[in-house]
């Protein structure tokens, strides 16, 4: 009967993934008539609930869940933000602090917290309004009392204007501005808020003025006082938000935004750059969410589709993601980067005309736009379209790692001192990365001309494997929670044409909002910490110059009887990591087993400069390699499936491909 209910639930999630609502309520409901109080099912219900706007029927559902596995963090999450969008706001808090209380938190935690908080400071707002529209009537009762009091009324008028600058100043000054001409608008607006200082338009202008001119602290002043003089203003709010993002003051631009959107629920743009802020927090749902207010609100902004398309993008949904691509370019139809993108999304969903198509599109519309130089170029490496390619790293040099994968196309054309120059300037810029890395030491094997590695001369020797199981439960944290992940009706898969029957996760794992994924990200982050201490020593560029600040880059890779994966490397990633969630028994000595090497199998042969070890994994395993390694598996057989964890340590100034 287990069995079967599994099975059943699996049917579920399946239909509910592919959009086909009846097919995915009917199945939820028949385990539930077998099992009233099956908690994966309750809960996927009151999901199916929510997404169709009927919050009121998901509640009960999801108390059940909770009460069926109260140790299910996400359980806790879309209960109380189904409480949230029925206005139950008390209930909500009451509810998040029993899941804090059992040790429920993260970013998606502080974010419902915020959010109710944020709806508080509306409320207030909303009551001050009425309050003052209360004010103003009881004021026209009175009217016959103010007529008495003339002569002082005017006396006061006459102090207001001799504290604010005329009309004629106020209007030189925006022109200035209109026009570009911010020397004369600085000069103007620091004169008048020398001699008004509690006039805001001044402190407006000159913080403009210092944003558009670089000078972005005295911009931040200038927008605090603004802001100070008047609080309710959420224009001034928005671009005090501003200021604060470009001086990567995120979590403050964050707050400031969601003020200005408190006071003005309807401002568009603040939306906007909300969601912008949050997806380089990395808060990508919240981004999603963001974003999508703020089409609602402006259906046009066409940099709003794009963004969340990259968004949708990093979350794995990429027909969701080409979708927003195309809404731009429908809005703007010259939006080079909007047919760029999509040309990266088609890309990896296999649709290799309509890719090219795109690409080509936006070259034709920007011919200098080094990103869709770089962008193309990708696409006609991985097209094997070498010379091509070559030709648009060189027109975008300055652009991302365009000089490393130039010398990728060096190798490949075996253009041997067009290869050599391009890795001597390297080294002597100082640029290091995988890709570096990784045909540095393949054209030691290639040329036979032995020359500085950067980024990592001896590769091999800095595989390093450890047991997981015996540091942690294993069961617990990792095999049950990955299990849970592939059940989540958020997770997808995309093509993958190294795999061998198989299946690949798409999009960023750690870009869900999940607390065992957050559970898993803080463990790895350990056990990365641990493997820089132990190599701390190294000369090599890997350990010396690594990097300031990371993010995880994570996928699940599932493979069935005779699964493999073919030679490759992770050209963004620094490090990279599998955990061995599942390795079925081995009928052979090196079935399911990983293998790191120096060369592909265009150059593979036995001899000393071509080195390669065979990785012994087994259930609970993790390795980390440099990720100028290539590395591939050993076909296994079974009736079980093998099931990996793999992540890259991704520096913050690169992109997972």
């Amino acid at each position: 009967m287990e069995l079967k209910v599994e099975q059943a639930l699996q049917q579920a999630i399946e239909a509910h993934k592919a959009g086909k609502l009846q097919d995915a309520e009917a199945l939820y409901r028949a385990i539930l008539q077998a099992q009233a109080k099956h908690p994966d099912a309750n809960h996927n219900l009151g999901v199916l609930a929510v997404s169709l706007n009927k919050s009121e029927l998901a509640l009960p559902l999801f108390e059940t869940a909770l009460e069926a596995n109260p140790n299910q963090g996400q359980f806790w999450l879309s209960y109380v933000d189904a409480l949230i969008k029925e206005k139950q706001l008390d209930n909500a808090r009451s509810v998040l602090e029993q899941g804090k209380k059992r040790g429920l938190a993260g970013e998606r935690v502080d974010a419902l917290e915020a959010q109710l908080a944020s709806i508080e400071v509306v409320d207030k707002f909303e009551s001050i309004i009425k309050t003052n529209s209360s004010f103003t009537q009881q004021r026209k009762k009175v009217s016959a009392k103010k007529e008495k009091k003339k002569n002082l009324t005017l006396n006061q008028t006459n102090s207001n204007q001799a504290r604010s600058p005329s009309q004629v100043q106020l209007d030189v000054l925006l022109e200035h501005y209109q026009k570009g001409q911010f020397d004369l608008a600085e000069n103007l607006a620091k004169t008048i808020t020398q001699k008004y200082p509690d006039h805001q338009f001044g402190w407006k202008v000159i913080g403009a003025v210092f944003k558009q001119t670089g000078r972005l602290q005295e911009s931040l002043i200038a927008n605090q006082r603004a802001v100070a003089i008047s609080p309710n203003d959420a224009q001034a709010h928005y671009n005090l938000s501003n200021t604060l993002k470009e001086l990567g003051r995120l979590e403050d631009a964050e707050a400031s935004y969601n003020k200005a959107i408190a006071i003005k629920p309807d401002l568009a743009e603040a939306h906007y750059n909300l969601g912008a802020t949050l997806q380089e927090l990395g808060r990508l749902e919240e981004a999603e969410a963001s974003y999508r207010k703020a089409i609602a609100l402006k259906p046009d902004l066409a940099q709003a589709h794009n963004n969340l398309g990259l968004t949708l993008k990093e979350l794995g949904r990429l027909e969701d993601a080409a979708a927003s691509y195309k809404n731009a370019i429908a809005i703007k139809p010259d939006y080079a980067e909007a047919h760029s993108n999509l040309g990266a999304v088609q890309q990896v969903l296999g649709r290799l005309e309509e890719a090219d198509a795109s690409y080509s599109k936006a070259i034709s519309l920007k011919p200098d736009d080094e990103a869709a130089q770089y962008n193309l170029g990708i696409w006609y490496c991985d097209q094997g379209r070498y010379k091509q390619a070559a030709e648009l790293f060189l027109k975008s040099k300055s652009f991302k790692n365009s000089q490393s994968y130039l010398l990728k196309c060096w190798y490949f054309l075996n253009e041997q001192s067009l290869f050599y120059e391009q890795l001597e300037s390297l080294v002597r810029q100082g640029i290091t990365d995988a890709i570096i890395g990784s045909f540095g030491c393949r054209a030691e094997i290639k040329f036979g001309i032995e020359k500085a590695n950067s980024f990592c001369s001896s590769p091999l020797n800095y595989v390093f494997k450890t047991d997981l199981s015996k540091k942690y439960d294993f069961e617990g944290k990792f095999v049950k929670s990955t299990l849970s992940i592939l059940n989540d009706i958020k997770v997808q898969y995309r093509s993958q044409n190294l795999l061998t029957n198989g299946l690949h996760t798409s999009g960023n794992l750690f870009a869900l909002e999940n607390i065992l994924i957050d559970e898993i990200k803080k463990i790895i982050e350990l056990e990365i910490e641990n493997y820089r201490l132990y190599f701390k020593d190294s000369k090599e560029g890997l350990i010396k110059n690594w990097p300031d600040s990371y993010s995880l880059y994570g996928w699940i890779i599932r493979m069935k009887n005779g699964g493999a994966l073919r030679p490759h490397m992770h050209e963004a990633g620094w490090i990279s990591g599998s955990i061995y969630i599942n390795i079925p028994p081995k009928l052979n000595t090196n079935d399911g087993n990983l293998v790191v090497c120096l060369e592909d199998d265009a150059f593979l042969s036995e001899s000393e400069g071509n080195k390669k070890n065979i990785i012994d994994v087994i259930t609970g395993s993790l390795c980390f390699f440099p990720a100028s390694l290539l590395h591939y598996t050993i076909p296994f057989e079974s009736e079980e499936e093998r099931i990996v964890l793999a992540f890259d340590v991704v520096p913050k100034n690169k992109e997972a491909l």
